[in-house]
């Protein structure tokens, strides 16, 4: 309440969560657990980890971007 919402990057999922398949697909449990377990619920901000995929590309994994987390 009176904060603003943070846009999460849909590219670090795609490119970072190996449980999942990338551009092929991959289900929204799994990235979740995904985050949890091997990010320690961290998520990078769409502004500092913009989508960039599509044409059968998926960019290699890139963990430098801003993250994010939940309490």
């Amino acid at each position: 309440s009176g904060h603003e919402l943070t846009s999460l990057s849909e590219q670090m999922l795609v490119s970072c969560d190996t449980n999942d398949f990338g551009c092929g697909g991959g289900l929204m449990d799994d990235a979740f657990k995904w985050i949890v377990s091997s990010n320690k619920g961290n998520v990078f901000t769409e502004q500092s980890y913009p989508y960039a995929s599509g044409g059968g590309n998926v960019p290699a994994c890139d963990m430098s971007g801003k993250v994010v987390g939940a309490k």
